[in-house]
């Protein structure tokens, strides 16, 4: 038996110097995000780092922490409204029976009890739902739900990540008075166990960098500290390792340190920002908890070591066994390897008890980016101007003064220029005396660069606006805007178009799965039998992101025209409507309003009262006016539906007659240009045919000149036989 033991624990010690090894690579990984966290950090605390070493002036200028402020309460107000929460429960719809429950009554008696049925089952998945969702609203509400949730918004604003674990059981101390047999009233120390919600600090939080979402992560580790009591403890729980636990409480707290630069060096530089001493002081014990694959031999191993009443449920078949398969399961182990606890998932689920939102999401990487991150080029920019500024200007404060040593020397050997100073030559020529003091001083000014440095510093504020998505108005600060109603409004909404999209990401990454996990811890671990059943969560964060006062006056619009239209009146929930409108006051509805099914009741028995009391005919007469009126108005609404029909029918006429009269211009068009076109080959053919002709003409011409001339010049070179001869004159 002792030799069987012997060989689970060396598997466990084994499995544990594995995580160790898996911790700290992915330690390493994570290097490059803390960095950025250390920048981010100095950044927001208005501090240099200490690399940045300057004989100038080093002020800081505050406006990365402003933005980063302003962010976190901007969602803190969207997210959690006074009065009011960002979620609810509801039955999950089952189509056929929705179907059912809608018909209209009828006389039909299998068809009535198939419609009663129906009805009487989503009466009791809402009565159930509403059961769940007031459990974990009170939950939520001793666990201090709230202001872990706006930790967890500052740490994404500031470093770009925040996470919520949920549900921690965590165990509480109460106290119940109570009257003895003497009528004493005596107080009572009682433990109850609850589900919480706990802020998980980012560096303290390890997951798979290898995976760019949460989903994605084949594991995580978080990092806590206990004091040796606290450890000590720990051995009495009966999912712990009794041997394990002991052990390490006989090592000192720093010999459980997990050895990584790359903890104690950032939380070492936030304790040296807010003047702490660095950590390693801290004489607490380091442990890590491990969620994700466990080897089925470890589990099997560490399910020999518990107690009878505090087995695991683990696959025992050949096939597993032989496989060595991987379970989804938590372990508790120091920092230095030491396994000290084994156990599953308590909810039966793969999914982490884990919730990361981030304020800028990095597609490559789970941690995401911060406002200080955002910010970071313009803040320089900032400092740097603001630097120069200061620095002009202290050397524009007085002229500059070039002495020339050779010819005065000061009677009390200071070269500081001051009132009444005595100065002596060194010229014994007295008649140079003067003249060579006159030429011994030279004054000039340094110029004045305010204005320039003022511009960059104005440009480098509208570059943080735009780079943060929190402009000036959104701080409460006037800005460039018009002052009006309106103006403000649509800057506002356009501003609240990325603080939407943001909205909506914690919707899915934090509000959905975390109430789905408190809804699956009630369903396995509550006695009550009313709040189950299969339900689902609905997300309604962006439910407040409108401008208080334009949805004020909105509100109100509505109530004024729609509360006395015959027809749309009834289709609003006019209580609902009450609600939302103290919500937009920043009013306590439950100060306010009266509940619901109070005010439902009233209602109900003001209308029984008018039907069971007798009508006045001055009452008829006004109802029947009234009927008249909102049937004359409905005549009006139809005769002016009449209208615009027949109106849109005109306009749909004259539309299709255009359309014809264009179509017959474009065939005018077309025909006109072939017209022209016959006509200008026309013309090319006869202008062709002219051309022949002429030429032709011309050809013949010169033909017959050329044998006139031949002619001609024949009879000219042709001798004469008879010169003398009689050419018939004479007879």
């Amino acid at each position: 038996m002792a030799e069987e033991q012997s060989a689970i624990l060396e598997a466990i010690t084994a499995f544990g110097a594995d995580l160790k090894v898996k911790l700290l690579e992915h330690l390493k990984q994570r290097q490059p995000i803390v960095q950025r966290w250390v920048k981010d950090m100095y950044q927001y605390r208005n501090q240099y780092e200490e690399s940045i070493k300057t004989n100038k002036s080093k002020v800081f200028v505050g406006y990365t922490r402003a933005k980063t402020d302003s962010w976190t309460a901007q969602m803190t107000d969207m997210l959690f409204p006074s009065d009011d929460k960002n979620y609810g429960i509801s039955p999950t719809p089952m189509p056929e029976i929705t179907n059912i429950a809608k018909q209209p009554d009828t006389d039909d008696p299998n068809l009535r009890n198939q419609i009663s049925n129906a009805r009487a089952i989503m009466q009791q998945a809402k009565e159930s739902a509403e059961a769940m969702e007031k459990l974990i609203d009170d939950q939520l509400l001793e666990c201090d739900y709230a202001a872990e949730a706006r930790l967890c918004l500052h740490y994404a604003a500031a470093l770009g990540t925040g996470i919520l674990r949920a549900p921690v059981v965590d165990v509480v101390e109460s106290k119940a008075w109570k009257q003895d047999s003497l009528g004493n009233w005596v107080g009572e120390i009682v433990n109850k166990t609850i589900p919480a919600v706990r802020l998980v600090l980012p560096w303290d939080f390890v997951p798979d960098m290898t995976a760019p979402t949460l989903k994605d992560c084949q594991f995580v580790f978080e990092r806590s500290h206990v004091t040796k009591k606290q450890l000590q403890a720990l051995a009495k729980n009966p999912y712990y390792l009794k041997e394990s636990v002991l052990e390490l409480c006989e090592l000192d707290g720093g010999d459980t340190r997990t050895a990584s630069n790359d903890m104690d060096g950032y939380v070492d530089t936030l304790r040296t920002l807010s003047g702490l001493e660095t950590q390693s002081k801290d004489n607490r014990y380091e442990l890590w908890t491990y969620h994700g694959g466990i080897p089925l031999n470890v589990l099997s191993g560490a399910n020999e070591l518990l107690g009878e009443d505090n087995k695991l449920n683990i696959p025992d078949d050949e096939e597993s066994r032989a496989a060595n398969l991987e379970i989804e399961g938590v372990i508790v182990m120091a920092g230095n390897g030491k396994i000290l606890s084994v156990n599953l998932n308590p909810l039966d689920t793969a999914e982490f008890p884990y919730s990361v939102y981030t304020c800028e999401p990095d597609v490559c990487c789970l941690f995401g980016f911060g406002i200080p991150y955002l910010c970071r080029d313009a803040q320089e920019i900032l400092n740097t101007a603001w630097r120069g500024m200061i620095d002009n200007g202290i050397l524009g404060i007085g002229p500059q003064a070039v002495v020339n040593s050779s010819v005065l020397t000061p009677v009390d050997g200071n070269w500081e220029l001051a009132p009444y100073k005595l100065w002596k030559t060194n010229d014994r020529a007295t008649a140079n005396a003067q003249f060579e003091a006159q030429r011994a001083f030279g004054i000039f000014d340094i110029g004045s660069r305010q204005q320039e440095l003022a511009n960059i510093i104005q440009l480098s504020k509208s570059f943080m606006d735009e780079e943060s998505g929190l402009p000036m108005i959104a701080q409460g600060e006037q800005g460039q805007v018009t002052p009006t109603l309106g103006g403000m409004s649509m800057l506002m909404n356009a501003a609240n178009a990325v603080r939407r999209r943001q909205v909506k990401e914690w919707d899915d990454a934090v509000t959905k799965p975390l109430i789905r996990r408190f809804y699956e811890y009630n369903m396995n671990m509550s006695e009550d039998v009313s709040i189950k059943g299969d339900m689902q969560v609905v997300a309604r964060g962006t439910s407040a992101l409108l401008v208080k006062e334009t949805q004020t006056a909105q509100i109100i619009d509505i109530f004024q025209k729609f509360g006395q239209h015959p027809q749309l009146m009834y289709a609003f929930d006019w209580y609902d409507g009450a609600k939302t409108l103290m919500q937009s006051m920043s009013m306590g509805t439950q100060t306010m309003l009266i509940p619901r099914e109070e005010y439902e009741q009233k209602l109900q028995e003001m209308q029984e009262a008018q039907a069971q009391q007798p009508q006045d005919p001055e009452i008829l007469k006004v109802q029947i006016q009234m009927q008249i009126a909102q049937q004359k108005q409905q005549h009006e609404m139809q005769l002016e539906q009449m209208r615009t029909q027949a109106q849109l029918q005109i306009e749909q006429m004259k539309v299709q007659i255009r359309e014809k009269e264009l179509e017959i211009k474009v065939l005018e068009v077309q025909m006109h240009q072939e017209s022209n076109q016959a006509r200008l080959n026309l013309d090319k053919e006869l202008g062709t045919a002219k051309l022949t002709t002429d030429i032709q003409l011309q050809t013949g011409k010169q033909a017959a000149d050329l044998e006139k001339f031949k002619t001609e010049v024949a009879l000219k070179n042709a001798p004469v036989v008879n010169p003398t001869g009689n050419y018939g004159l004479d007879q």
